[in-house]
């Protein structure tokens, strides 16, 4: 039975790039730090903040996280945390930094307290020259009280991703999601009145179905989806961001493959990005990423910086690249929070990027932009290697790109294999690794 767990979606040949990712074990503190510092590509970065905790676990969530056990626990997390900003901030300090870019993901990070949100901030600047917000993912339910959302657009917070997944009940479901349709809608509705700058949804289609508890038929799905599309706007949401649903080996869902009970359309995946497409023509709005639509060209802030840096990521699990340096967090929460007790980092892996390498993640991060600007190359000083140019000039011929003033620009059937390219780049890369790295970590480090 197919289903959105390994690389099984067919895209174009020229789109078949299978990354490699070699790590090795850091040894030495020190020379971390020195590499880090020496490898810095810029003066604006990105700060990511990772909150791993949870009030449960979706039946298919591929990320690092955990069941919240206490309010103990979370306020060791937050310590470490902040720990963890002062020992690299410290370092970083004189290269005079810029953050241009805060985005808090998880996990959970509307389980965190809003005044912490506001001691980070303060905190970030005795290091850096804060130029931005805060981006953070919400859940529905905790953002059901008007006066709760007030506390986080006071503390510092001007960006929200509010994880809907659909407004229809026997999606939500099937994903084992625990809140209702009437709370997506409060949470809009609410963030909407406190006056967020940028309100981002996520939707989630190609949902599964699964044997006598949720069964959906193809057409069901697609016109639930349009009807998200459609709730979405009509609340007022500045932005929609809406991901197929992928089936992790490492998630709890997934054992119902074994048992025969769950199918998915995965052949299907194009119906419904063309119904995304179609949706947004009507409503006249901007294709910022081939998974995101927006009123305006601008997007809520995520972590696309961590293919191009450069990026510093806190947390358990957090992934940093400096542009020509990448490096990976201890996917282990109480290894995590014990490390930075003993003032040591939590960065457990890491790699260099060449200049090759830099030029070709550029070219994946601008190509699922819809748009590839020559002038994006020359801002981040990127030469375009031959190999890429050969690649662009093939994707023309073979009606996946056209040539502009600015440099290239998507067809439709390019957003469509484009898409399917970076799902199966999440599962390969991100997904896999989360799961090896989480079992490395509690081997070796406990």
């Amino acid at each position: 039975m197919k289903v959105l767990d390994s690389s099984v979606l067919r895209v174009h040949r020229l789109l078949r790039r299978r990354p490699m990712v070699e790590l090795s074990r850091i040894t030495s503190e020190r020379e971390h730090l020195e590499i880090l510092k020496e490898t810095f590509s810029g003066k604006s970065i990105g700060i990511y903040v990772h909150i791993p905790f949870c009030k449960s676990i979706c039946m298919f969530c591929p990320y690092f996280k955990q069941v919240l056990r206490s309010r103990e626990e979370l306020n060791t997390y937050l310590e470490a945390l902040l720990r963890e900003l002062d020992l690299y901030g410290k370092v970083l300090r004189d290269l005079s930094l810029s953050v241009v870019e805060i985005h808090i993901g998880g996990g959970t990070p509307s389980l965190v307290p809003p005044g912490f949100y506001k001691k980070f901030l303060e905190s970030l600047s005795d290091f850096f020259t804060v130029k931005c917000g805060v981006g953070i993912e919400v859940n529905p339910e905790d953002f059901r009280d008007y006066r709760i959302v007030e506390e986080f657009y006071s503390s510092g917070i001007d960006e929200v991703s509010i994880g809907v997944q659909s407004f229809d009940k026997r999606i939500l479901k099937s994903l084992s999601r625990k809140h209702i349709p009437e709370d997506s809608v409060l949470a809009v509705e609410n963030s909407v009145k406190a006056g967020f700058k940028w309100i981002n949804v996520d939707l989630m289609f190609l949902t599964p179905s699964i044997k006598g508890y949720v069964e959906l038929n193809l057409e069901e799905k697609l016109k639930a989806f349009r009807r998200d599309l459609e709730k979405s706007m009509d609340l007022g949401v500045h932005q929609i961001t809406y991901y197929a649903t992928i089936i992790p080996k490492n998630s709890p869902g997934h054992r119902l493959i074994d048992l025969g009970k769950l199918h998915q359309e995965v052949s299907a995946i194009d119906y419904f990005i063309e119904e995304a497409l179609r949706f947004a023509e009507e409503q006249k709005l901007h294709l910022t990423r081939v998974y995101s639509l927006s009123r305006k060209l601008y997007e809520y802030a995520t972590v696309n910086l961590e293919m191009i840096g450069p990026l510093i990521g806190l947390g358990a699990s957090a992934w940093s690249n400096t542009g020509f340096y990448q490096y990976i967090n201890v996917h282990d929460v109480t290894t995590y929070t014990k490390l930075l007790s003993e003032n040591k980092l939590p960065a457990l892996y890491a790699r260099r990027l060449s200049k090759s390498s830099r030029a070709w993640r550029l070219f994946f991060d601008q190509l699922s932009a819809v748009i590839l600007r020559d002038d994006v190359f020359k801002s981040f000083r990127v030469e375009i290697p031959i190999g890429l140019r050969i690649l662009l000039k093939l994707m023309e011929l073979s009606g996946l790109v056209e040539k502009t003033n600015e440099g290239y620009k998507l067809t439709k059937r390019g957003i469509l294999e484009v898409y399917k390219a970076v799902m199966n780049y999440v599962i390969d890369v991100p997904i896999k690794l989360t799961d090896i790295l989480t079992r490395d970590s509690v081997s070796h480090l406990r």
